[in-house]
């Protein structure tokens, strides 16, 4: 998931804690400007600090990627954050964003690599975590990613504006259930989700309960439906990579257990 870009000043130059650009990001509460001063990474104090020219290189460079990201074009956005590395390589935003990159390739192996370095740095990234939910997913290590999704759905609970993202990972949590043949857990989790909660997970829930259920008809409905109705929702890419990467359309009831 891409990181979210600020206008470059030392107060507040890409931070490590936010969920990206299509994430619903909390507002963070007023603290004194010493208290603030002293919570900036040493990474953006340093990138601040650069000359000028090669300060905006480096964020038209890392938009730039960004944009490509999210239409798709990997090979670009890797370029992209390329010369961002070779003007400044310590920023843990550019190493998600390739971990992201990676990960919509299904090169695992590369995303973790990134994902790690970005762990050196700050060991409970969000953005990181999200990521490795999403590797665990990829991987088939359900379990895994279960834990990932219970520790970010924790870690968000009590913050504003994170409706969006609690379903994701509600969804993908979902899944992975679904994908150890726990479906009566599954059901559980979204027991309280209706068509009128406004929200892509009702009807990619039920798509998912109609596969089990191997009513390919319901299926298709129940994904056409959330399309339709949720085009906009910055989340709803995410629900149709979860389904991609825990290969749950080649499964069936019987190796759920894989």
């Amino acid at each position: 998931m891409a990181a979210m870009a600020y206008p470059l000043m030392a107060s507040n130059l890409p931070t490590v804690d936010v969920f990206g650009d299509d994430a619903d990001t909390p507002a963070q509460p007023s603290r004194p400007e010493e208290e603030v001063v002293d919570d900036i990474p040493n990474w953006v104090n340093e990138l601040s600090n650069l000359p000028a020219a090669q300060r905006q290189q480096y964020m038209n460079q890392f938009a730039a990627a960004k944009w490509a990201y999210s239409k798709g074009s990997l090979d670009m956005c890797q370029q992209c954050l390329d010369v961002c590395e070779g003007i400044y390589a310590k920023n843990p935003n550019v190493w998600n964003l390739r971990a992201a990159a990676h990960l919509a390739q299904k090169n695992f192996d590369a995303a973790e690599a990134w994902l790690k370095k970005v762990q050196t740095v700050v060991p409970d990234d969000a953005v990181a975590n999200l990521n490795f939910s999403l590797l665990h997913l990829g991987r088939g290590e359900f379990e895994k990613c279960i834990s990932m999704c219970d520790s970010l759905l924790y870690e968000i609970e009590y913050k504003e504006d994170m409706e969006g993202l609690t379903h994701a990972l509600l969804f993908r949590k979902l899944v992975c259930l679904v994908m150890l043949n726990r479906v009566d857990e599954a059901r559980a989790v979204v027991k309280d989700i209706t068509p009128l909660t406004f929200t892509p997970l009702y009807y990619y829930s039920q798509s998912v309960f109609a596969i089990v259920a191997k009513d390919k008809s319901k299926t298709l409905k129940e994904m056409s439906t959330a399309d339709k109705i949720y085009s906009r929702d910055p989340y709803l890419q995410t629900y149709k990579q979860v389904i991609q990467f825990s290969g749950i359309l080649e499964s069936s009831p019987e190796n759920f257990t894989k």
